[in-house]
């Protein structure tokens, strides 16, 4: 009986480790995809701000209301 339960609990063991490598190859996916979607939704280039002048009528518009 003692290597009826000793054999049980080897194999109980490596379907444990079986799983936990499952678990493991897993969750290092999940990290991984996460921090590559991350990274590529970063922008490229920094965003070049524009500064539009008015055309100089525009300035004098609220002059004559």
């Amino acid at each position: 009986m003692d290597s009826q339960t000793r054999a049980m609990s080897t194999q109980v063991s490596s379907l444990d480790r079986t799983l936990a490598a499952a678990l493991a190859a897993f969750s290092m996916f999940v990290v991984g995809y996460t921090a590559v979607r991350v990274y590529l939704a970063q922008p490229a280039t920094t965003a070049d701000v524009t500064n539009v002048t008015p055309h100089q009528a525009t300035l004098w518009s609220e002059l004559g209301k």
